[in-house]
């Protein structure tokens, strides 16, 4: 059987990417397989694997995508917002608008383990993370500090958001996540 030359390597990388992104909107983490991604591009799994070692690599490039996403967003709200806190209130409003607006997509970033380590993960993880900890410097008056406070932020908005996907945030009472982050920055922010 002759090998098919529709598209490079990285047309394929990039198809790949693209058809697991539209394969998880639809349908959820757990239909990513390598059969439905290689079906969705119109090739066998084997060509999926000779582009990545394994679904988790996959989903590595499809996590480094929505993450290059959010760092735009992020880069966008940071140049529009001198002051700090009003720039923390806006970057907590896009997190929750990532969850709410592609929920799919935040459970394959947020709430997937993966065991795989990759530096492209990881640089996109930091361009996402590090505007963050600049931005809450002015506010945590260290570096130290600033990076801590910016994980127990990322922490609460994760939180959040997870109990709000999984149905546990109102097991009470019903209350907006959007209410419930900015009563959490009016106090973490103003201690």
């Amino acid at each position: 059987m002759a090998r098919r030359k529709d598209h490079t390597r990285e047309e394929l990388i990039q198809l790949a990417i693209n058809c697991g992104r539209e394969i998880i909107t639809a349908e959820g983490p757990a239909a990513l397989t390598a059969r439905n991604v290689a079906k969705h591009m119109g090739y066998t799994p084997g060509t999926l694997y000779n582009l990545f070692d394994n679904i988790e690599g996959l989903i590595i490039a499809i996590n480094c995508e929505t993450l290059h996403d959010f760092a735009e967003t992020l880069q966008q709200i940071i140049r529009d917002n001198s002051k700090p806190k009003k720039c923390l209130r806006k970057i907590s409003e896009a997190y929750l608008d990532l969850q709410q607006s592609r929920p799919h997509l935040w459970t394959l970033l947020f709430a997937t383990p993966l065991r795989a380590e990759s530096e492209a993960y990881h640089e996109a993880i930091h361009a996402v993370f590090d505007p963050v900890v600049q931005t809450m410097q002015s506010i945590s008056g260290s570096p130290k500090a600033a990076r801590q406070d910016a994980k127990i932020l990322w922490a609460t908005l994760h939180g959040i958001c997870l109990l709000k996907q999984s149905n546990k945030l109102d097991v009470t009472q019903a209350d907006d996540p959007k209410t419930l982050v900015k009563q959490f920055l009016s106090q973490f922010l103003n201690r």
